[in-house]
């Protein structure tokens, strides 16, 4: 079956995700003939929560079994912006269907070990590392040893990644972890690496078809999941820390038949420039941009499904991004797992990313969830100073809603960005003052 002939406005498309990007569907339906969409819900017992992500969107069916032939047929392009479905994927792929994803390339970002092995591989410098397995090797390791980062491999919903200063600062996080990994405690592998001494980050902010990357991308600066600031630029003028992980990257991506969104993260000490995490999917929190800036972002999702890179045309030069967290739930804790709910104005929707969310009468429902996180709000400009000014205007007309962004945070990212610049990673022309974006 032959789908890669259709003009972009007759496609048929199945956004697959969890919840996350469900707002993709939404953009991609202003261009597709039809989008469906589908996040996974099954499980013994259901609540009303599990089965109302991604309804009454706009342009947009919800689906609950995608497998369902008279849905199935219909279907040309598969999209998985999200981790998982990689052996979906390969199959879907193999019986002729179109499909955006990483083809379980995620691996590379979900096993710390094995990330780190592929590094050594490619040529790439890697951070002194310990693997260690099981809980009791972790927490006797931790007792000799100080000013560590720890990492896990798969399970971060148990555990992020964390710095460990000292053994008698971390011994109540090993006897907490102890609890949630229970009687399987010895069966977690654990990575712990030794701290980058700098202030120079980077990242690269884009896609990759088949270890090919298009003509002009995006490369950023994230302060953790709050704020995101980045320029767009030529490939060839983008720093050279970028271009040269992409490069040793690119053959492990085309080995995996990887077409998907990619983000990389690289911190640069002493003019080396170490690939410290990887995003092998869509990054959430500083990549819903580019559903905005690229403006065929809708025909680079199918031509590049079908292993062609094509030009991107691009809107803006700068986008920033703010998490909008949900006032109510931060303020007061009873609450953080019931239902919010939010109205927003007409001239911010295109630019609100909201997650977990249903729209029922044109308001927007967020699933019960103890993170207050509820989407990301976008903004763009001609400069840098512009996309930050267009963040501040939009929150102006959402004041009257119980949200908030911490965009103070811009004033660290910028220091950032000065920093790495004085040190050759060219961002933009004009870099305003930190202090000014107060």
């Amino acid at each position: 079956m032959k789908t890669s002939n259709k003009a972009v406005e007759d496609v048929v498309a199945c956004v697959i995700d969890y919840g996350t990007f469900t707002a993709l569907s939404e953009k991609l339906a202003e261009t597709y003939k039809k989008v469906y969409y589908y996040a996974p819900t099954e499980r013994e017992y259901k609540t009303l929560a599990d089965t109302m992500t991604g309804s009454g969107l706009t342009k947009v069916e919800r689906i609950y079994d995608f497998f369902d032939p008279e849905i199935f047929d219909k279907i040309d392009l598969f999209i998985f912006p999200d981790i998982g479905y990689g052996g979906l994927q390969r199959y879907l792929r193999s019986i002729g269907k179109s499909v955006w994803g990483s083809m379980g390339a995620d691996e590379l970002e979900l096993y710390r070990d094995h990330f780190i092995e592929v590094l050594k591989e490619v040529g790439l410098p890697t951070v002194p590392s310990k693997v260690l397995h099981g809980l009791k090797e972790l927490s006797e390791y931790l007792k000799t040893v100080e000013k560590k980062w720890v990492k896990i491999n798969r399970y971060r919903e148990n555990m992020e990644t964390w710095y460990h200063i000292n053994y008698a600062l971390s011994e109540r996080r090993l006897e907490s972890l102890a609890v949630i990994f229970g009687g399987a405690r010895s069966q977690v592998t654990f990575v712990v690496q030794d701290e980058i001494e700098t202030d120079m980050e980077c990242g690269y902010d884009g896609w990759c078809i088949n270890g090919a990357y298009p003509s002009k991308s995006f490369q950023g600066y994230e302060k953790k999941n709050e704020l995101y600031l980045g320029s767009l630029l030529q490939d060839k003028d983008l720093p050279e820390e970028i271009l040269f992980v992409n490069q040793k990257m690119a053959p492990i991506l085309e080995e995996y038949g990887y077409r998907n969104w990619w983000a990389t993260e690289i911190r640069v000490s002493k003019g080396v420039p170490y690939f410290i995490d990887p995003t092998a999917r869509h990054p959430g929190q500083t990549g819903e941009h580019q559903w905005e800036t690229c403006l065929n972002i809708a025909d680079v999702v199918w031509q590049g499904s079908n292993g062609k890179v094509i030009e991107p045309k691009f809107g803006w030069p700068f986008a920033a991004e703010a998490t909008i967290h949900y006032e109510a739930s931060s303020d007061n804790p009873a609450i953080a797992e019931e239902w919010k709910v939010l109205e927003i104005p007409k001239k911010v929707k295109q630019w609100f990313k909201p997650y977990h969310y249903c729209v029922i009468d044109g308001i927007y429902h967020f699933m019960p969830s103890k993170k207050d996180e509820v989407g990301v709000l976008l903004g763009v400009g001609d400069s840098v100073a512009e996309s930050i000014d267009d963040i501040k205007e939009k929150l102006e007309l959402m004041k009257h809603l119980p949200i908030f962004a911490k965009t103070a945070g811009f004033v660290d990212l910028l220091k950032s960005i000065q920093e790495a610049e004085k040190n050759g990673i060219k961002f933009a022309n004009k870099i305003p003052k930190p202090e000014s974006v107060l």
